[in-house]
This record gives structure tokens, sequence and C-alpha cells, in this order.
């Protein structure tokens, strides 16, 4: 609207200078026109009563009216000049001046009528205060004009062009602004209500509050940011450790970590461009022959394929032979880390035998392929022998390349931002919380249902009808917590889970009063019951509820196996009557009854040693060391032992006068009065069959009170318990002996009678003879 003002101002000015010329030319008529001049001096002012009249111009055969005294008629005035003050109060007819000059002050107060003015021109002061009527005034040009008093019912901007309008005061219903162009918004201070535009770009934007038009994004007028979808995403640079920090080993064969050099590339901090380290070249490739001399470590895409990536480096030359060519490279890679045969795009140039300054060099939108999986940057040599570098290395995901910066990514900093997703590289802050505070009447500490610290401790918190629920990660190590809401007297139960990196320990107990801040710990004198797992000690368990429950396979509808106590014993469990060791249920090394009514024995399926002391499958005792078998009892003592028929080799008793007391020489006549009193029998047992041999010895009689078999009790055996068990073989093998010493005595004697008899026999026999 000002251009428009402005242009209707430069054609009030043409006007202007065309009447000035009708007055050159109509010096005749100037002493009439003196009244006209004076009034029309003031037509800038006076010209805004009827804006509409001065925008439709001043068409042949119209009158116009300057001043309601003074008309200038139709072709009144022709070529003639007007001098200064030759109008004042005179009317001007129609077509009254048509290519005269008006000069300086030529028309005073005087009327022009329709028409009057075709293209004369006016020069300065030539209209004074004079009125101009109704299309006065068709090509003039007009000098000067102040427009503080311009009013029109319609002004026609399209034929109007204006420069330099002030539009202070300027009021509209609608403003297009199509063609609108100001050097700031500033300029605008009025309330422009609803702005339309295609494009408004600017360098700083303050409002009270920002959204677009479906609310998708809003910032309010506390800075809240609410978005459905927000990514914030910034130019970070992909290549690790670009700072080439670290560096290790001597030239040239120096290690950057995060880098492949290969065996022709090598470190350099003599070579700084801006700072920064570089990666050199100085060899030969041999010819013909492409060269890596490093790669930076492969980043992964995490799926973003289809997206634009672009690079930068920069190059320096120390000297090359012309035909060797350098090689910068954006290539992506395979899941198995090698670089995919269409998947890379590269910047290439010529040696140059003088060294140079430092160059920038580029690759821009690089499209990733779908099978790409990894991105990364290289360095190549080609064909010759070289020396040169390349530092400060630049990989975005970007569709134009970016200038140097370290791989940290950028800095978004907000008081709040919230949206559903945020997209970044590196978010920095002091503490993150998920959700709102838990509204919860136990939540005295005003937990977050997730929260990270400022020292980078993560935590999540949960409160329900029954307790309160927390979990800690921070430094290798995680903790879970939970803390009853309901107490049993004043203790309330209280579990902690301790995961690190040797351990982890499960612990049970109780905290005195509730603790719905968990800051107590489930340790000393409140823990009861603890499961510590550690690659160090093993499984360790302590507490009276401490155990291993093995409950059965999923045939099983009431749990059956084993439990092992704290103290490592082996239980039943539900209906399980045996536990064993072996192969299999049919390969058992070993049985052992569990039952409580101990009917299921324990069985050995396999040779069992014991020291020196073997039982193996075959009915055999063996001792290993080759060494005597020994039956003791506790004290030491010999044992008896019970069996039937007993083959061996030789009979040993312990007879050692060193472990005998009261030895006194037995009476062999009593001893063999006893054996001669024993009765003895031949029988069977009654588990023999029909093949077994006849037996024969003596009886002990344990069914009859009054004893039908004579066997003196000094020949009787009993347990341990008193109760008769049979024959002690031992005395009566001695008795016997002494049976055997007496009936020697017998003998004897017989023997020396019948020697005496028999002395005396041939002494009679001599006699007789004689």
């Amino acid at each position: 609207m000002a251009s428009q003002a402005l242009a209707a101002a430069n054609q009030a000015q043409s006007a202007g200078n065309n009447a000035t010329s009708i007055a050159n030319n109509a010096s005749q008529a100037a002493s009439s026109a003196i009244l006209v001049g004076s009034q029309a001096a003031v037509s800038a002012n006076k010209a805004s009563a009827d804006y509409q009249t001065l925008s439709a111009g001043v068409k042949d055969g119209s009158v116009v009216h300057i001043t309601t005294e003074t008309v200038i008629d139709k072709e009144v005035i022709g070529t003639a000049e007007i001098a200064n003050g030759a109008i004042t109060n005179a009317q001007i007819g129609n077509e009254a001046v048509n290519s005269a000059k008006i000069a300086d002050l030529a028309v005073g107060t005087a009327q022009i009528g329709d028409g009057a003015i075709t293209n004369a021109k006016i020069g300065k002061l030539a209209v004074g205060t004079a009125q101009i009527a109704n299309a006065a005034i068709t090509d003039a040009q007009v000098g000067n004009v102040s427009a503080n008093k311009l009013t029109a019912g319609t002004i026609d901007f399209n034929t109007i062009t204006g420069k330099n309008i002030n539009a202070s005061n300027i009021t509209t219903g609608t403003l297009s602004t199509d063609r609108l162009n100001v050097g700031k918004l500033s300029a605008l201070s009025a309330n422009l209500g609803d702005v339309t535009t295609g494009s408004l770009k600017g360098v700083d934007i303050v409002a009270n509050s920002f959204s677009t038009p479906n609310g998708s994004f809003t910032t309010d007028s506390n800075g809240n940011v609410v978005a459905s979808n927000l990514t914030i995403r910034g130019v970070t640079n992909l290549v690790y450790n670009a700072a080439l920090l670290g560096n290790s080993g001597t030239y040239p064969n120096t290690l950057i970590p995060g880098w492949n050099l290969f065996t022709k590339g090598y470190y350099s901090n003599a070579t700084l461009h801006d700072g920064v380290p570089s990666i050199g070249f100085n060899s030969s490739t041999g010819s013909g022959t492409w060269v890596t001399f490093a790669q930076s470590k492969l980043y992964p895409l995490n799926g973003l394929t289809g997206q634009p990536y672009s690079a930068s480096v920069w190059f320096i030359e120390d000297g090359s032979e012309a035909a060797l060519k350098y090689n910068f490279t954006l290539a992506f890679f395979d899941a198995n880390g090698n670089r995919l045969a269409r998947g890379y795009a590269d910047n290439v140039w010529n040696g140059n035998p003088t060294a140079q300054g430092w160059a920038y060099k580029t690759i821009n939108n690089v499209i990733s392929p779908s099978t790409a999986v990894y991105v990364a940057i290289q360095y190549w040599a080609y064909n010759g022998t070289g020396h040169a570098l390349f530092s400060s290395p630049m990989l975005t995901q970007t569709a134009q390349s970016t200038g140097y910066q370290p791989d940290t990514g950028n800095v978004v900093s907000a008081g709040e931002i919230d949206g559903s997703v945020i997209n970044g590289s590196t978010i920095n802050g002091t503490t993150f919380h998920g959700g709102d505070s838990i509204s919860d009447s136990n939540n005295t500490s005003n937990f977050y249902p997730f929260t990270i610290e400022p020292t980078g401790k993560a935590s999540t918190t949960l409160f329900n009808s029954m307790g309160a629920l927390r979990t800690e990660m921070s430094g290798g190590g995680l903790r879970t917590m939970y803390r009853a809401i309901n107490s049993s007297g004043s203790q309330y139960e209280a579990y902690d889970g301790n995961f690190s990196g040797d351990m982890i320990s499960l612990n049970s107990g109780f905290t005195n009063g509730k603790d719905m801040s968990f800051s107590q710990s489930v340790s000393g004198s409140q823990l009861t019951g603890q499961v510590l797992i550690s690659p160090l000690n093993g499984l360790t368990l302590h507490g009276d509820t401490q155990q291993i429950t093995f409950n059965g396979t999923s045939a099983d509808v009431t749990p059956k196996g084993i439990i092992i106590t704290p103290y490592g014993n082996i239980n039943p469990n539900g209906t399980q009557n045996i536990w064993y060791v072996g192969n299999g249920p049919t390969m058992k090394t070993a049985s052992f009854g569990i039952d409580g009514s101990g009917a299921n024995n324990i069985q050995f399926n396999r040779s069992l040693d014991i020291g020196n002391f073997n039982i193996n499958t075959y009915h055999t005792i063996t001792s290993s060391d080759n060494g005597p078998i020994h039956f003791n009892r506790a004290n030491g003592s010999s044992v008896d032992i019970f069996a039937a028929t007993v083959n061996y080799t030789s009979l040993v008793k312990s007879s050692l006068l060193s472990v005998k007391k009261d030895v006194k020489k037995a009476d062999t006549a009593y001893w063999a009065q006893l054996v001669n009193s024993i009765d003895l029998a031949t029988y069977q047992y009654k588990t023999d069959d029909n093949t077994s041999h006849l037996r024969l010895s003596s009886i002990v009689d344990d069914v009859n009170v009054t004893k039908q078999w004579q066997l003196p009790d000094v020949f009787i055996s009993r347990d341990e318990n008193g109760k008769l068990s049979g024959v002690d073989d031992s005395v009566l093998l001695n008795a016997t002996l002494a049976t055997v010493q007496e009936q020697q005595k017998q003998i004897d004697q017989l023997n020396g009678h019948s020697m005496e008899l028999e002395a005396r026999l041939n002494k009679l026999e001599a006699k007789l003879n004689g």
C-alpha cells in the first residue's frame, strides 16, 4: 500500500512539471489567472479532499473546480505561459490550458475547471491555495506533494508507483503482502492478525507461542515444547576417534584406537590441521596397484538405509609423483565387514611433486544401500610413490558435507522437551525423569517411574497394594529392592538383590519401620536368609529357608524330587523315595533310599573302593594292598562274624600270652570229661534241600526248657544280647585237644603196663624153656 501511495505522488509530480510548461506558453493569460495560482498553491494539501477524483485522472472535456470562484474552461489557454501570480481569482474553463507552462506562483486561488490542464507543467509554488476540481489534472506532473490529508474512496495502486512512503497511519482491513518488502518485521508494529505466506525467512523469530496448523508441534509462552514426533538431529561426526587420540607405538608402526593403518599408514603429530594430528602415507604402491593405508572404525547404521551421507577431510601434499593418485572414499559395508561392491563414492586426485598447502576434499549426498550395515571412510593411494597426509575427517548423515568437529555430537539444551520420539546422537543433562511423579500415598520421596541421575545411576520405581519395588543400575552393578507396606509387628518384610561382576547376592530379611525411601539395607542383624552365587566361591546358602528344591518334570502332578538343605543334606521332596547317581534310570551307579519308611535300600552297582578295601560286583571282598582284613568293634577288639560255610586256607587263633591274664594249666581230665558228656547228632538245616550232605555236630538246645541234648554251657556261644547263637568251636576244639591229651596219658599208662606184662611174660617163657 505504501509503495502505491508513493507511485501516486510521483504521478502528481509529473503533472506539476507539465503544468509548468503550460505556464511558460500562456503568459498572455497570466494577469487573469493570478487568483487561480494563489488558490492552487496548496493543492498538495487540498487534493486529498477528493482523492477518488485524482486517482481517476483529469479527462478532456471535464470541468474541475479549483475553488468556488474561478473556473478555467475548455480551450481557454492554449500554449501561453502564465507568469508568477498571473492568475488569482480567475476561472479557467475546459481545455483552457493545453501545453502551457505555469510558472512559480502563477496561480493563486483560481479554480481550474474540468480538463483545464492536459499536458501542462506546473512549476514549484505555481499553485498556492487553489482547489483543483474533479479531473482537473490528467497527465500533469505534480512536484513535492504533502499527502497528510489525502482521503479517497478508492485508490487504484496498480497504476501508481511510490517510493519512500511513511505509512505510519495506514489502516486497512486486509493487507495483501505478496509484494511487501521491508528490512525487518519490526517495521510493522501493528498486530497483523493472521499472516499467510509461502516461506518466511529470518534470523530471529520472537513469539508468545508457536504452533503448526494441526497442532503436531507447539511451544507455549513458558517455553514448553510439545510434539507428536520430535526429531532433534545434530551434525554428528560418525568417524570414531576423528581427533586421532590415544596413539601408541613408534613410527612407522603406530596404532590409533578405532583406526586400521594397515602397513602403509602412519600417525603424525608433527603435521597438524587446526591442532588435529594427521594420518600419513610415505611409501610406494607399486605400478598399477591400489593400496589402502587407513580406514576408520565401522559405524553401525542401525537400519538407516536409503539415507544421505557425506564426508570431508583436509589433505596436504608433501611431494608425490604426478602419476600417483590419492583417493578419499565414503564406503558402506555388509554385516561381515566387507565393503559393498557398489556401496561407495570417492574423490580422486593426482599427486604433485611440489609440496602444497592444506586442501579441503568432500564427498556429498551418498545414499546408503538397502544391504548396508556399516559405514566408514578410507584413504587410498595408487600407482606410484608419494608423501601426503590427511587430517580432520568428518562423516555425517547429511546431504552436504560439513566442517570438522570432534566425534562428540551436538548438544541440545532445553528446560523441558515433551515428545513421543526424540532422535539424537548425544543427550546431555543433569537429571532425566520418565513420566510424572508417582501418585501414591507411600511415595514420600517423590520418586518417578524412571530416573537417570547426574552420577549415571538409572532407577525405576513402582508402588502397588503389597509393597514398593525399585531397581537401581550404576557403576557396573544392579540392585533390586522390595519393601513391604504392611508390617508383622515392628518388622517389615524386605528383599534385596545385588548383581555385580563377581557375585549375585539375594538377601531376605526385614526393615525396622516402613522403608519407602529404600534407605535401609537388608544385611547384618536384619538379614534372615541369603543366597550367593560367585565365580570364585560357587553357590553359598545361608538361613533357615535357604535350600535347593527340585520339583520333578512337567509330567509330575505333585512335586517329586529332592531338597538340598542349608547344611547340604538331601531330603525327599513329595513322593520321591530314592536318589541315585548314574547315567540314567537304567544305568544307576548307586541308589540311595531316602523314603521315610526305610523300605528302599542303598545299592551300589559298581565296584566300591574304600581306602585299601574293595567290594566288587562279583561277591568279592579284596584287600587292595594285599594286607589283612580286620573286623573290629568300635573299641578296637575283634567283632563276631556270623556266616554259613566258611572256606579258608588256614585258621589262626590269636593266643598270644601278651594279651592274656589269669593263665593256668588246664585240667585235661576235666575238659575230657566235658567233651565226653556232649551228645553228638546228625541232622540237616531246615533250609537244606535234598542235595545237602548229612551234617554232624553237637546240638545247642534252644527249644526245650529241659534240655534233651547234652552240651556243657562252656561250649555254647551267645550274641551281644545274651541269646544262644551256636557252638563255640574254638573252646570245643581245645577241649577236644585236652581229651586227646588225657587219652594219650591213658594210652601211655596202658603201654607201660603192657611192657611190664611183656617183660614178665618173657621171663616166664625163659623159665619154662629153661
